[in-house]
Parts: C-alpha cells; structure tokens; sequence
C-alpha cells in the first residue's frame, strides 16, 4: 500500500514491544491506495516467528475505526479467513501511531496473486455469500455507503460532458432507493485477497464494509474481477462468479444488479478522480480514473438497453 505516514525501525520496534513482540524486519506493502500499511516479520515472547501487519489509518478517527474492529472479530469468530486485531498489553485493540489510529493484526497465510480463471471466479462469489449470510446482530452501526456517494458526487462535474448529466441521473436514481441490510464488504478488488495453493486464504481490508445490497457488492467485485485488460466485461466469468454465489446460497435480484454494476463503477471512477488521501506518499498512489471510465461505459450502455 502506499505509506504517508513513514515509520522508522525503532518507532516500529516500540509499537511491536507493547503487544510483546520483537521486530526483526518490516517493508511497505505494496498494494491498496488508503491507509499506511506494513508488513512485519517479528518474534513472539516465545521466540517463535510472528508474521504481522500494522495498519495506520489516514482518514478515519479512533471512534470511526471501532465498528470495524468489532466486526473482524465477529466474522473470525464465524470462521471466515479474516484477521482479527490483537490487543496490547492494556486490552486495546487499536492505539496511537505518529498521531493516527493503528491496528496491529496476524498476517495470514498466503499471497497476492492477480491471476484471473474460471475456478477463482467461482470461489470469490461462494466467499462472497457466506459473508453475505453472516449474522450482524451483535455488530456496531457501519457507516452508509449512500453517505460516501453523496460526498463523491461532488466529483460529478470532473466528468466529460457526455456523462455528466446520466451519471447524476443513476446516482439520483439509487440514492432514492432504500439501503438494503445485507453486510458487504464493499471493496473486494483482486488486491484484497490472498491465495494459497490456489485456495482464498485471507480477505482483508473491510475499511469500506457496510450494510447494503448484495448485489452492490457483487457489482463493485464483478467489475474488477470480470472485465478483460480493455476493461470489457467477460460473461463467463461473471457467469462462474454468480454460479459460485447462489451454489452457496447467495441470492439475487438481475435486474438490481444490472442498476448495480453502472453505480459501482460510477463510485470507482469518482473516487478515482477525487485523488489519493495525500499527496506526500510512499508507493502506489491513486489508481488511474479511466479504467473505472471505460467500465462505467460498458456498464451505463448494458443498463440502457
């Protein structure tokens, strides 16, 4: 991920001494466009190896950050690959960094890998109903989505011409329509995963969970997962992810997907063009608006027809 908030070997070393853990190394990883993220190689008490990642958040405050700890607690508790944060010595389960929230969490096993194929299609879709299926009675109130795409259509008047006045059509359109109650994770592009032997081994970053439709966040993990390297949808791959959706008991409206994946790509593109948190960063920045562009085009013409 980038890094805008840089940490030297001995600040991190004394993060990693409150939870009882000795560093041994660390690097910036390398994939998402948020928050500061590290990986760390470290000792326990016990001198065995602790592989850990410590994230530092750049927008959200300590009590915006607490909903989601509670509810990666929640979902490793029912089982889904997820970590769960770790306590310090005082219970906490979030501190204080260079100013900023920060959560130290177990690294699961596995790696990126953004190889794309039937098989893995199917497997992102049964992930995604048996997430969709998971209690939320003992969560905390999740930010709405409908808020970030209020905020993100201030963007709207950075789009050419041609969209604009269709784009804030669809948006209208959706922000009229009652938010669903289905927990979502809202953000599973392919650089939120990680796979072993070929198998999902770990969903990560949750920073964009709420509760909503399912098929929304379908839409936002089809238009990544599904379109070719010209950011065309693929039908068979949208047809094995959906396949591996209702096998596991996930269930759909079409037609509200359709509506779906035109909105999804609209919020990508928008929050593409509102830029990075920073413009002092370490890494990958901002991800280029135009992939998300092309998408919306594909999409916003399917809905019209």
């Amino acid at each position: 991920m980038s890094v805008y908030t840089p940490l030297s070997h001995s600040q991190l070393a004394h993060v990693l001494d409150s939870y009882g853990y000795r560093l041994l190394d660390f690097q910036a990883a390398s994939h998402g466009i948020e928050n500061s993220t590290f990986l760390i190689e470290a000792q326990d008490r016990h001198q065995h190896p602790a592989p850990l990642v410590l994230t530092i958040f750049e927008t959200l405050d300590h009590d915006a950050l607490a909903p989601y700890l509670v509810l990666l607690a929640h979902l490793a508790e029912q089982g889904l690959p997820v970590p769960a944060p770790l306590t310090d010595h005082h219970g906490q389960d979030q501190i204080t960094v260079a100013g900023k929230p920060a959560v130290l969490m177990p690294r699961l096993a596995g790696e990126h890998d953004f190889v794309v194929d039937l098989d893995r299609c199917r497997q992102v879709g049964a992930l995604l109903a048996r997430l969709h299926q998971c209690d939320t009675g003992a969560l905390l109130a999740l930010p709405d989505e409908r808020q970030r795409l209020e905020t993100l259509a201030t963007q709207l008047n950075q789009l050419p011409d041609d969209h604009r006045e269709g784009a804030r059509a669809l948006l209208s359109d959706w922000q009229a329509r009652p938010a669903g109650t289905t927990l979502i994770h809202g953000d599973l592009f392919r650089d939120n995963l990680l796979w072993q032997q070929g198998r999902i081994s770990a969903l990560l970053d949750f920073y964009n969970a709420c509760l909503d439709y399912p098929e929304y966040d379908l839409a936002v993990t089809l238009n990544d997962w599904c379109v070719d390297s010209n950011d065309k949808p693929v039908a068979a791959r949208e047809q094995a992810l959906l396949e591996g959706y209702r096998e596991h008991g996930g269930q759909l409206d079409d037609s509200l997907l359709l509506e779906a994946l035109a909105v999804a790509a609209l919020r990508f593109w928008l929050s593409r063009l509102a830029g990075p948190v920073s413009e002092h960063s370490e890494g990958q920045g901002s991800k280029d608006p135009e992939e998300f562009a092309r998408i919306f085009q594909w999409r916003i013409e399917a809905l019209a027809k």
